[in-house]
């Protein structure tokens, strides 16, 4: 918990950074500010989340249960700008780590909690003191008028103008440029996008960086609302004049609202903002600027999480994510083509299925995706989107009687078998996906999975021999992971895959994973795989 939480923190710096940059290049094009912080702030949220955790099948050729390679997003990260790595010379979370993760994971929950509470009392506060304000009327505008709150917008279904005493007594061009701007945040929703990103730091507000970001955000707001206040039409020396009026009258606080008053650094910086002019070089200025936040942002993307070297699919193969050899396609008649058209029995559950669309062959497993193949002979094709060959066994005229898939150096022969057989499988397997109902027998295959690679000592001769040897070559990564989460507390079943897998999540003392399981009519373990669980 400890490195993933440096880790988000490094992300978040590297794109608070790079939005400040963005953020200057917008102000030297005259452009509009505010929607870089918030996006910067969803996706301090979103991006490490998604880096740690979403996998991607490579290539929806192989299927979990024999040789498929699951590449989660961490294994494109580079693992020297890790902060975890700086500090233990490894990706990998150090062991000792791990004892502060249930102290970590109160904290989180409790500070959450908190400010969560905090939000719902400050609303309700502020609806208890609206109560005492009364209505009046500014320039032709309902306000609520206070004795020292304001100028502001307050609410959030329906957000309302509220000024203090003093504008009501002020100089016309005053309250017509206080409303003007007010007014501005009406119309831009202002409230609902800054109460929108403060709500976002309930996920996370023990992280630093975007408690800076949303202050920046808040910052971008009023700049943005200015711009608009003069593009509207009101004279620029009126409403810098009101700014310093505003300024010299500080509001009571009210919460995290869109104010006019802030403090007077940032006020000379709204003025100075407003009547500076634009420089020669604001377009190679902004170019640069925008390049430099693109780069950053890439960077944020490449900060490897941890244990990125140990995540892992076990029992299931791990054979490294490889890169499709140079290979030449060739044309194929359609006829030739239409004789390898048909479906394969890929396991018990899953088909092997190839169409043709137009002058080529399309192929996918049950569950996934289908994927152009490309023709090198007249019986052999390959994949352009990752290293592997399909390779049909046709007869002298008629179809194809059964093909093979070469992938990671195995070799999985698929026979023929016609549409009845296909749609009844194909039932079978829709009917079980409905139901949601896992086989008997798969809970116990977890605990003797988990148990078996834990120590090292996983039963081979319960598996199927594919996933025997696919096992074997996964044990030296898959071991200490499992290994390193503790016990096994408990195992609870979550749902039936698209592929027919039952999923359960597994309990540790240290953690949880995630355990996908697919027996054969023998008893025997055909499909396992296990995966965190985010």
């Amino acid at each position: 918990m400890l490195a993933w939480m440096l880790y988000v923190i490094m992300v978040t710096l590297l794109l608070s950074v790079g939005a400040f940059a963005a953020e200057r290049a917008a102000r030297l094009k005259r452009g509009g500010t505010r929607w870089i912080w918030i996006t910067t702030i969803v996706a301090s949220l979103l991006l490490p989340t998604v880096i740690a955790s979403v996998s991607v099948q490579l290539p929806s050729v192989m299927s979990p249960a024999v040789a498929q390679k699951m590449v989660t997003l961490r294994e494109s990260t580079t693992q020297a700008l890790s902060p975890v790595f700086w500090i233990s010379g490894s990706a990998a979370e150090p062991s000792g780590w791990r004892d502060f993760d249930a102290l970590l994971t109160t904290s989180w929950r409790a500070a959450s909690a908190a400010m969560l509470l905090a939000l719902i009392a400050s609303g309700a506060h502020l609806m208890v003191r609206k109560r005492r304000w009364r209505k009046g009327s500014v320039v032709g505008a309902e306000v609520f008028v206070t004795d020292e709150v304001g100028p502001a917008v307050v609410g959030l279904l329906r957000p309302r103008i509220v000024v203090p005493r003093w504008v009501t007594m002020a100089l016309p061009s005053h309250q017509a440029a206080v409303i003007a701007h007010e007014q501005s945040h009406l119309d831009a929703r202002d409230p609902q996008l800054f109460t929108f990103a403060l709500a976002l730091l309930v996920f996370m507000p023990w992280n630093l960086p975007l408690w800076w970001q949303l202050r920046r955000l808040r910052y971008a707001i009023e700049i943005d609302c200015d711009a608009r206040v003069l593009k509207g039409g009101v004279d620029p020396a009126h409403y810098g004049e009101t700014l310093i009026v505003v300024g010299e009258r500080q509001s009571a606080y009210i919460g995290a609202v869109a104010a006019m008053s802030e403090s007077k650094s940032f006020l000379e910086e709204r003025i100075e903002h407003m009547i500076r002019k634009p420089v020669r070089w604001r377009h190679l200025g902004a170019a640069t600027l925008a390049s430099f936040a693109i780069a950053l942002t890439a960077l944020a993307a490449q900060v490897s999480p941890p244990n990125a070297e140990t995540t892992a699919q076990s029992p299931a193969p791990a054979a490294a994510a490889t890169t499709p050899a140079e290979r030449k396609e060739i044309p194929v008649d359609n006829a030739t083509l239409d004789r390898y058209v048909g479906q394969y029995r890929f396991a018990d559950n899953m088909l092997f299925t190839v169409k043709r669309e137009g002058n080529r062959l399309q192929a996918k497993i049950t569950g996934q995706t289908f994927f152009d193949i490309f023709a090198e002979s007249e019986t052999k094709f390959f994949y352009k989107v990752v290293d592997a060959q399909v390779e049909f066994a046709a007869g002298p005229n008629g179809p194809a009687e059964s093909l093979t898939l070469y992938q990671y150096g195995q070799v999985f022969p698929m026979p023929r078998i016609d549409s009845a057989t296909a749609d009844q499988m194909q039932t079978d397997l829709a009917a079980k996906i409905a139901n949601q109902t896992p086989t008997p027998g798969t809970e116990a295959a977890v605990r003797r999975l988990s148990d078996g690679m834990a120590s090292g000592k996983p039963n081979y001769e319960e598996m199927s021999q594919m996933l025997a040897d696919a096992t074997r070559k996964q044990m030296s990564t898959a071991q200490p992971l499992i290994s390193g989460l503790g016990a096994l507390k408990s195992v609870t079943f979550r749902n039936v895959s698209g592929q027919g897998l039952d999923v359960y999540l597994a309990t540790y003392e240290k953690g949880t994973m995630v355990w996908r399981v697919g027996l054969g009519p023998d008893g025997k373990i055909v499909n396992a795989m296990v995966t965190p669980d985010f």
